[in-house]
């Protein structure tokens, strides 16, 4: 049996649910950033958890060519 190919208003269906989908995720991301900034904040560890963050993720230096 041969399948039937999505119509113009199923794409646009799946379009719109992907793009509700990706609100919401980016939605969550912002939430998740505010608290933990806030909680930085209320913990005054800001110049501590920078020094934490530099260290864990330290670039190494590229050499030019």
């Amino acid at each position: 049996m041969k399948k039937k190919n999505p119509t113009k208003h199923d794409l646009r269906r799946r379009i719109g649910a992907i793009e509700n989908a990706l609100i919401e995720l980016i939605e969550r991301i912002a939430n998740i950033e505010r608290i933990t900034s806030d909680y930085i904040e209320m913990k005054k560890d800001k110049k501590k958890f920078e020094e934490f963050l530099n260290g864990k993720y330290k670039q190494s230096k590229r050499k030019s060519s």
